[in-house]
């Protein structure tokens, strides 16, 4: 019997064939445009919009309003700043001043998320209107939030400061009238930090935006309301909805996502000048990341900005070294206040030659790949890591952990430092790409997994390198805590504006210490100093024996790295004694002790900052105790008691300045006029930011339809042909 294909067979399969190219050419493509098109249309709830409360913004980097009478867009509240730093000693006094511009017709509120160091002590707002000025009063933060309302709704101006992390905050001013211009002053001190023979001061100036991972939720529950410190009206304004990870996200992200900037035209324009008094010669002064001009008087110093106000995309960080042999091994600074004094200690051990050179380590590196590392940042992640396997020797054992919204190991476990594996983990940093999630939590999980000690002999280092840009810092510190065991953590803060407190405390629960790389040329340096530092001895069971009692913060101190001092802030039970402060010290198994004798009449020798500096210091030592379990209602108390003697911002107190006279009537409509930060300089645009968890109804039926599209095209083509006989 013969068997062929009838005439009818090959017109059938010829048109299975034009049906499956109709599909593949014309039906699939326009499909898919039109599925897209929904999906777009419909993805606002978790996209960072441009959009705020029905107002479009039509450009890029300049919030607009409608205005009905003319029927055309018009500029909201504008911002520009103003840094007035005074430094002396080791104390930085910085004044911030802010001033909002309303220039359309309706009367608005200003909105404006900006960060701050995070060890500053806010201690002073004040609001200028014209020639009048109202001193701010700090309350507590639920009585400030219902006075700013009230004033808000009476028509008066009033103006409200709330922190909603250490080093994050939130400035509201209400009712600025059409064309009027409003002017916020926050005073702050803080320490300069000390390490490798260098002073320096880092000033934060825009936001990364912080990743929120969890759940979305459509908004808290009743009881959560008051905790979570919304917007004053109740709105929550943020780009990002709670979640249950991070319940107060819609309060720590900015208002408007971050808009794009320079210096040649800024967004939010930045007038900087600094008064230096380093009490001792210095042979260097600089700033990093910025153009500055330079005047000396004898030891003192003034910079200002060499070519005018310049762009808040980036930390303003200034740097002095002292002369060889100028910088003093201890100082002690004081200040009475209300019959009361406050000390400042500052002690460097004596270095030594790094002794731990021949012991072999497992170092496992943890490299950030999210979306917030996009553009510049991932370039100085690559060199950074590619310099810090260069630092391997052939004892140490080494993994890489990249992560994003998972984590992607190079190898299944730690590995030797041979030339095969380095140049296997050579070739898998140099296509690190970022995208995703910052999704911590399981990286830190791996890294620090009970399974992953080192073998006996090894140091077990982990290396993070991070921008550091997620909301829920505090169950990240209690994960290091709880997982470190014998392992110790050392983060690298990445890009021009890291989330430095998470970078610090991390550093601090993994009893290591942090860097920062924000330049890629700085990555060398930086990484030799990182791998110097942890090779070289500790400064263990430090002890600080006071001539009398004394409440001290740190009230513990932590073991000191190579070229890292000890500061401690004190209060006095009573009088400055006479006497001298005794710090001992176990150096390379060695008993070291040094002896610093108290100035003798503190009143002749003041030093402007010094309580608000032990203040800040208990607040953070309080604060701290939440990752040991300690309720949080005793340390809500003990913090109040703090922050209201001594008139500091804190997570549980805020600013709240109101003008009595009536500005608005409270019968004329009262606009929102939100500021825009800028975009952090060399971040690549960040579209998203929410966790692969808040995935829409409308992407999921998209992804629906694209894979029943794609299963039904297969279907035709893979139909076979008919036989007839």
């Amino acid at each position: 019997m013969q068997y062929g294909y009838t005439q009818q067979g090959m017109s059938e399969a010829a048109n299975w064939q034009r049906l499956g190219q109709w599909f593949c050419f014309r039906a699939l493509p326009a499909a898919t445009g039109l599925l897209l098109a929904l999906l777009l249309a419909t993805v606002s709830p978790v996209r960072a919009s441009a959009v705020v409360e029905g107002n479009e913004v039509p450009g890029a980097g300049q919030m607009r309003w409608h205005d009905q009478v003319s029927g055309s867009y018009q500029a909201a509240v504008t911002q520009q700043s103003r840094l007035d730093v005074r430094i002396a000693g080791m104390l930085a006094v910085v004044e911030l001043e802010q001033v909002f511009q309303n220039t359309t017709q309706a009367w608005q509120e200003g909105i404006y998320s900006f960060p701050l160091p995070e060890d500053a002590a806010v201690r002073h707002l004040e609001m200028q209107v014209g020639e009048r000025v109202v001193i701010g009063k700090v309350r507590e933060r639920e009585e400030a939030k219902v006075l700013y309302q009230q004033a808000r709704a009476a028509g008066k101006k009033a103006a409200l400061v709330e922190q909603q992390r250490p080093n994050l905050f939130s400035n509201r001013i209400a009712n600025i009238a059409p064309g009027e211009q409003v002017t916020v002053r926050l005073q702050y001190v803080q320490t300069a930090k000390y390490s490798a023979g260098r002073f320096a001061l880092r000033i934060p100036t825009t936001l990364t935006p912080r990743y929120i991972p969890g759940v979305s939720r459509a908004a808290p529950a009743a009881a959560e309301v008051a905790a979570l410190a919304p917007a004053p009206s109740g709105e929550y304004t943020g780009w990002a909805p709670p979640t249950d990870q991070v319940p107060d996200a819609p309060a720590i992200t900015p208002y408007l996502y971050p808009q794009p900037g320079s210096d040649s035209a800024p967004l939010n324009p930045l007038h900087l000048a600094v008064e230096l008094d380093a009490g001792m010669p210095l042979a260097e002064v600089q700033a990093l990341y910025h153009e500055l001009s330079l005047a000396r008087d004898g030891q003192r110093y003034k910079l200002q900005l060499a070519s005018g106000p310049v762009e808040m995309d980036r930390d303003v960080v200034l740097q002095w070294r002292p002369v060889t042999g100028a910088m003093p091994r201890a100082a002690v600074f004081t200040q009475q206040v209300a019959g009361e004094t406050f000390g400042l200690l500052m002690v460097l051990p004596p270095e030594l030659a790094p002794q731990q050179a021949n012991l072999p380590r497992e170092v496992v590196f943890v490299v950030d790949v999210s979306g917030s590392m996009a553009g510049v940042s991932i370039k100085q992640a690559r060199e950074a890591l590619a310099l810090a396997l260069r630092q391997l020797r052939p004892a140490d054992r080494f993994n890489i952990l990249a992560f994003d919204d998972s984590v992607r190991p190079l190898f299944a476990g730690a590995v030797p430092a041979t030339r095969h594996h380095l140049q296997q983990a050579s070739e898998f940093v140099r296509h690190l790409e970022a995208g995703g999630g910052t999704e911590m939590r399981p990286a830190l999980e791996r890294a620090l997994a009970p399974g992953a000690e080192a073998e006996r002999g090894l140091l077990r280092q982990v290396i993070f390198i991070t921008d550091g840009a997620v909301g829920n810092e505090q169950a990240l510190f209690e994960l290091i805590q709880q997982r470190l065991g014998a392992s110790r953590l050392f983060t690298v803060g990445i890009g021009s504006a890291p989330n430095h407190w998470f970078m610090q405390r991390a550093a601090q629960a993994g009893r290591g210490f942090s860097v920062q790389v924000g330049d890629i040329g700085e990555a060398a340096a930086v990484m030799t100093e990182l791998f110097a530092r942890i090779a070289a001895p500790l400064a263990a069971d430090v002890s600080v024996q006071w001539p009398q009692a004394v409440e001290a913060w740190p009230d513990r101190v932590p073991d000191l790295y190579r070229g890292q001092p000890l500061v401690q802030a004190v209060r006095f039970v009573g009088a400055l004694p006479a006497g001298e402060v005794s710090v001992s010290a176990n150096l390379a198994g060695e008993h070291w002790q040094s002896a610093l004798a108290l100035p003798a009449q503190p009143g002749n020798t003041q030093h402007d900052g010094v309580a608000s500096v032990w203040a800040r210091s208990k607040i953070a030592g309080l604060l701290a105790l939440k990752t040991a379990g300690e309720p949080e209602q005793r340390i809500r108390e003990q913090v109040l008691e703090v922050a209201l003697a001594h008139q500091l911002l804190s997570p549980y107190t805020s600013f709240v300045a109101i003008e009595e006279r009536v500005s608005r009537e409270p019968t004329a409509p009262l606009r929102p006029g939100i500021v825009p930060n800028t975009r952090p300089r060399g971040q690549g645009p960040q579209p998203y930011a929410y966790p692969n968890t808040a995935t829409t109804g409308p992407a999921k039926a998209f992804l629906g339809c694209f894979a029943l599209f794609i299963a039904l095209l297969v279907h035709v083509m893979r139909r076979p042909e008919q036989d007839r006989v």
